[in-house]
């Protein structure tokens, strides 16, 4: 890099350098997996956020991937309403960026077009 381009080039600025970082990436339950007549309610398409083609949701395979919603009662054990549904992305689908993901439990249709957090863990060598 020449002097000119580091000199135009900003460093990003965090907002708060003594908070955490953040180790999970936002995604979108866009639906799922489904054909003309029938829909595959244990594969769930996921727009994951900064992707744009096939080649980069190969990062992404084996990565977790959670949906938390919040319950009306606590569970017996729990100090919050918090629960998680836990799952993995599995494969690409299509060529934009979006990919399939398998749950344990399989995600209820109400989860359509919320937010899922996509774990950076655990890394592929």
């Amino acid at each position: 890099m020449t002097k000119e381009a580091k000199e135009g080039v900003k460093k990003a600025k965090r907002v708060n350098p003594k908070a955490p970082i953040r180790l999970w990436v936002k995604g979108k339950f866009v639906g799922y997996r489904r054909s003309k007549v029938r829909q595959n309610t244990n594969q769930c398409l996921v727009n994951v956020a900064g992707l744009a083609d096939r080649q980069d949701t190969n990062y992404y395979f084996g990565k977790r991937i959670v949906y938390i919603y919040k319950a009306a009662t606590k569970t017996h054990n729990s100090k919050h309403k918090y629960r998680t549904i836990w799952g993995r992305i599995c494969k690409a689908h299509g060529n934009n960026g979006v990919v399939v993901a398998r749950f344990n439990a399989n995600l209820p249709p109400r989860a359509i077009g919320t937010t899922l957090r996509i774990m950076m863990y655990p890394q592929r060598a």
